[in-house]
């Protein structure tokens, strides 16, 4: 885990702390029995005294750390009240078609108010504005392909003094 994942929540810096706190607590209580190894006296008795000691250790078997899985912990995060959220929810195909929709209309009505030549050439506007709805066959279908169309149809009129027939907005699509 990489230290900007701690920054941005601090609950998850808990949880991995305490997680690491309970693994060495475990470790030295399981291991401090052990590894240590008193003489009559009472004093603790070192391997490099010992030949038979470091032999010992060798041939003992430790069992492994048992860490809890997922079923053993439980784990509950509660969203802060103030924090907002960085994912909308979608709500249906209808809310996502209706912003591909706005981001047709903006990308013609910016293609209409830059049309380089003066008076506007009509075959330039339809192969800028077919170039764009071209990629939206998405539209085909539904509601928003009118609504579309009249808007190419409004704006080219408008702005343009160009009209288009409605052949020609089915064959910009």
């Amino acid at each position: 885990m990489s230290v900007s994942i701690f920054q941005s929540s601090p609950v998850l810096l808990a949880l991995f702390l305490s997680l690491l706190t309970y693994a060495l607590v475990q470790i030295y209580i399981k291991f401090k029995g052990k590894l240590e190894n008193k003489d009559k006296d009472g004093m603790l008795q070192v391997a490099g005294q010992d030949p038979h000691f470091y032999n010992n250790l060798q041939e003992r078997s430790y069992s492994p750390l048992h860490i809890p899985v997922e079923s053993e912990m439980q784990i509950i995060l509660e969203p802060e009240e103030d924090d907002e959220s960085i994912f909308e929810l979608v709500e249906d195909d209808t809310s996502i078609l209706l912003k591909e929709a706005e981001n047709v209309t903006e990308q013609i009505s910016h293609v209409i108010n830059n049309i380089a030549s003066n008076p506007p050439n009509p075959a330039e506007v339809f192969t800028k504005i077919s170039a764009i709805v071209s990629q939206y066959k998405i539209f085909m279908d539904t509601e928003f392909y009118d609504a579309i169309n009249r808007y190419i149809y409004i704006t080219a009129e408008r702005d343009l003094k160009i009209t288009f027939t409605q052949s020609q907005l089915q064959e910009m699509w």
